[in-house]
């Protein structure tokens, strides 16, 4: 089958910032077998053949939806990739007026979509994408392709470059919630360059090259009420070849399971101060439970079957 990924209703920040989620789906697609592609720019869909498919991400517009609805006309058909999560508020809690307007946009969508696949764990959230289209939840997980060279001679035993200027690395949107936790991790290091702030989303290789330079990269909460966990923060860290360590989140499943995850603010900022020692070996292990538990068919192909883009897997006689 051919997925192409469509981001038209996005901006070129919004672009930046799910330039992973979208590379990431690509490339687990790509291991199963699938044609996919992604490109920024890309403004075409793909009509008429049953084995076609249009991903879509999340955060419509009335004018895009009227373009959905044309391109459903002509043949399309549309998966939505969708990324928050869905509350009594609004998405992620309603903690930003753009994610309530998000969330009561997305019905409007709902009549074009021929599936979704959200990335937040949970029934509750299935239940709620149900309403619109067949949902399932899917995850930001491993394929070989995604690996970076650095990471990939790291693995096998070889040390490709000098130690890393910084000890930690962060890489989102900034808010003051996350700068005060920054700060403070900063000051216990004692170190003029501890922490590595990225907020202005560059492209994929800048922005590799910059991870590159820290040893260990720190996943933080944009405000309080939030619990998500950023999937493809956690993905792109262990890819480059660095161990990630979190800070308490309501929703962690299933990268509990695989990166370093803290109870309170203080034991995460211990546990970050101590991974710089071992963060080689550290990333080893998170590395390995990743590949092991997140492969391709369970985290891309297993959904899509769910929501019927996909035949079921024909199950051998005992």
């Amino acid at each position: 089958m051919r997925f192409l990924f469509n981001m038209m209703n996005h901006s070129l920040l919004g672009q930046s910032s799910l330039e992973d989620v979208a590379g990431i789906m690509c490339n687990q697609l790509r291991a199963l077998g699938h044609e996919a592609f992604w490109r920024r720019e890309n403004d075409q869909w793909l009509l008429g053949d049953p084995g076609d498919f249009n991903f879509v991400v999340e955060g419509f517009t009335p004018h895009f939806v009227e373009q959905m609805k044309i391109a459903k006309a002509h043949g399309a058909r549309i998966i939505c990739l969708a990324t928050e999560e869905p509350t009594e508020k609004g998405f992620n809690q309603g903690t930003q007026r753009e994610m309530v307007m998000r969330q009561e946009l997305f019905a409007a969508a709902g009549p074009y979509l021929d599936a979704i696949l959200h990335l937040v764990p949970g029934q509750h959230v299935t239940d709620w994408y149900n309403q619109h289209a067949p949902a399932a939840y899917a995850e930001l997980g491993y394929a070989k392709s995604l690996i970076r060279p650095a990471a990939d001679y790291q693995l096998r035993g070889f040390i490709v470059k000098p130690e890393p200027t910084f000890d930690f690395g962060f890489f989102s949107s900034i808010s003051k919630r996350r700068l005060k936790l920054l700060k403070k991790l900063a000051n216990r290091t004692g170190k003029v360059k501890a922490v590595r702030v990225v907020g202005n989303f560059p492209s994929q290789d800048e922005r590799d090259q910059i991870l590159l330079d820290c040893k260990v990269v720190v996943q933080v909460r944009k405000f309080e009420e939030m619990g998500l966990v950023s999937s493809s923060r956690c993905n792109t860290a262990l890819n480059c070849g660095r161990p990630v360590i979190a800070e308490p989140h309501l929703l962690s499943k299933p990268w509990d399971e695989i990166v370093t995850f803290a109870k309170t603010e203080e034991e995460f900022i211990n546990m970050a101060l101590l991974a710089r020692g071992n963060w080689r070996g550290l990333h080893a292990g998170q590395f390995a439970r990743f590949r092991d538990r997140l492969p391709p068919e369970v985290c891309v192909g297993e959904p899509l079957r769910r929501v019927g883009v996909l035949p079921q897997l024909q199950r051998k006689a005992a």
